[in-house]
């Protein structure tokens, strides 16, 4: 039987010794590092070293912190668009459009379950048109 003591709490690994044992070993300053770092929201290493220094991680060491593929995910980020320039002279040169629905709830005048809306890039002008059926875009935008 394998058994961790962490902050008193304790962690079998194997199989249960009926009688009496006493089994502990003492958790290496860098397990104690990664599992705080864990506990922490994977906090950083100057993080960790500053709670320590105002005694707020209980007394524990904090060692040097090892490659946390975790972190590595966290910070990936999703790369953006690079911004379109337009340079429309009149109104109708660049017109923007977006389609709303299916909703879930038919609108109280028609019954309608679609939004359309038509944004015109020179002038900001918008126009909304609510619609029962998907299939009515191409009429409307006619």
């Amino acid at each position: 039987m394998k058994g961790l003591k962490v902050d008193s709490l304790y962690k079998l690994q194997g199989s249960t010794i009926f009688g009496s044992a006493a089994v502990s070993s003492s958790v290496s300053d860098l397990d104690d590092t990664k599992l705080w770092h864990m506990r922490l929201g994977h906090i950083s290493e100057r993080g960790m070293n500053n709670l320590s220094k105002r005694d707020l991680l209980g007394g524990h060491s904090i060692g040097k912190l090892d490659f946390c593929e975790y972190c590595i995910y966290g910070k990936q980020k999703i790369v953006s668009f690079s911004t379109a320039i337009h340079k429309t002279k009149g109104t109708l040169d660049y017109i923007h459009s977006e389609l709303w629905g299916l909703s879930s709830v038919p609108s109280k005048g028609g019954g309608a379950r679609y939004m359309l809306t038509f944004i015109d890039d020179f002038s900001r002008k918008v126009w909304v048109y609510f619609l029962k059926h998907k299939n009515d875009v191409f009429v409307t935008f006619k």
